[in-house]
């Protein structure tokens, strides 16, 4: 008889074996990674590793929800420290440019994935996961404009919506930049596109 693991041993083991795919999906890429590959970076056999996660792809969508749950707990973090509306989008910046350095091998296995699943049933599951990842990021955002607004920081005439979804894309393709040139000041990048963002919708971008 197989000895009872506890529920917190359970989710120890699938944070670890979730992990072992990041590392191995960001070395091989997503199409050249074996089960067995995850399962000896987490030094666990093949027989647990599907205990937990029936095939690579689950293991893909694992990987790619723990980084979104990670870079949302980042962003909601910059929004409840408060101050102007400059000062949370000076820092939601700052957060997305780091995010973009760490997250720079992640960048390769999404495109990988996509590139994968192209034709697939896992292509529209793929899909709904990052219209699901860019609507969060996007809300995040638009709260910090609309509370600029109310504030009366921001011109009543900024569609926040529409801006949001503009400021999303600038970090999405600054990652996939990063992704093909390294030598990309992105801290630098983003001071400069929050700067450069007040001085258009600021009253008082002084």
């Amino acid at each position: 008889m197989r000895p009872h693991i506890g529920e917190s041993a359970k989710e120890a083991k699938r944070a670890a074996i979730v992990a072992a795919a990041a590392a191995v999906f960001a070395r091989q890429g997503f199409i050249r990674t074996r089960m067995a590959d995850i399962a000896v970076e987490a030094e666990v056999g093949k027989g647990t590793l599907y205990e937990y996660f029936s095939s690579k792809d689950e293991l893909f969508f694992a990987v790619f929800d723990e980084v979104h749950r990670v870079t949302i707990e980042n962003l909601r973090r910059d929004i409840e420290l408060g101050g102007t509306a400059r000062e949370m989008l000076t820092r939601l910046f700052a957060t997305g440019a780091a995010m973009v350095q760490q997250q720079g091998a992640q960048q390769a296995v999404v495109l990988d994935f996509w590139a994968f699943s192209r034709g697939k049933l896992l292509e529209e599951r793929f899909r709904e996961a990052c219209v699901a990842s860019y609507t969060v990021y996007k809300e995040l955002t638009a709260r910090i404009l609309r509370s600029g607004q109310e504030s009366g920081e921001i011109h009543s005439t900024v569609d926040t919506d529409a801006l949001s979804v503009m400021i999303v894309a600038a970090f999405d393709g600054l990652g996939v930049q990063l992704f093909f040139d390294s030598r990309l000041a992105v801290e630098h990048i983003a001071k400069t596109l929050v700067d450069s963002l007040c001085l258009g919708i600021c009253k008082d971008a002084t």
